[in-house]
Formats: structure tokens, sequence, C-alpha cells
């Protein structure tokens, strides 16, 4: 990797250590033809945050998964969790709904497009 073995030390199959960060290492990363990306989820072990289960349903939308079903699996939330993010996602105007008959669809919004991008390079910043 053309790094010193102090500062990043491969753990098996898969994993990176950087300091005390624990990296899980997507095909994204070890594919350089693709675009390079990392789930914030990814980066710590155990339960994800608040910040973390918010983060992955708004890129799950931005993928354009907007059923709720979708967002569900996608974002592997249970329902009742993934229920009350998006009224808040509604209020805080990250997210917009279409409705047609009895469904629901949902679209990122510009502000949580920019939220996105904005965590990402933070991530982002912090690895490099």
């Amino acid at each position: 990797m053309g790094t010193d073995s102090e500062s990043v030390l491969t753990l098996g199959k898969g994993y990176l250590c950087h300091g005390h960060l624990k990296v899980r290492m997507s095909e994204n990363l070890l594919n350089p033809a693709t675009e390079k990306s990392l789930r914030h989820s990814e980066l710590s072990e155990g339960r994800r945050s608040l910040l973390q289960i918010r983060v992955d349903i708004l890129r799950v939308v931005m993928q354009g998964y907007g059923k709720p079903t979708q967002i569900m699996y996608k974002a592997n939330l249970s329902w009742n969790v993934l229920q009350s993010q998006l009224r808040a996602f509604l209020e805080a105007d990250l997210l917009r709904v279409e409705e047609y008959g009895s469904r629901r669809r949902y679209q990122i919004t510009q502000k949580g497009a920019d939220m996105v991008r904005s965590y990402q390079r933070v991530v982002d910043e912090i690895l490099d």
C-alpha cells in the first residue's frame, strides 16, 4: 500500500486498522476503477449511531431507492425506526414524499444531498 506498517495494519480478510480505527474494506476501495467511497457504518464495530443510521437512509434514497420497504431493507432498519426517521427528514426538508394512490415514494432534496456530500467530505478528511 505504500504506507509504513505502523500506521496501517491488515487485520485479516477485508479489514485494515489505522491507529485506533478499524475499517472494513469495501469492493469499491479494493477496485480502483470504481468510485472510491466509504460507508460510515463501515468505520466502527457494533451498533450504528443515530447519525450513521440517518446518513444510511439518505444515501439509499440518493441511490434511487424511494419506496419505504426498499429503504428499510437497503439501510438495514426496522420498520418503526425507518418511519420515525422519514418523518424527521420530511420535517427537516431533507426528503420529500410523492404520494400516488395509497403508496409513497421518497426523494432526496438538495438540502439532503448536500448533507450527505458534506458528511462524506468529513469522513474522507479523517481517513486520508
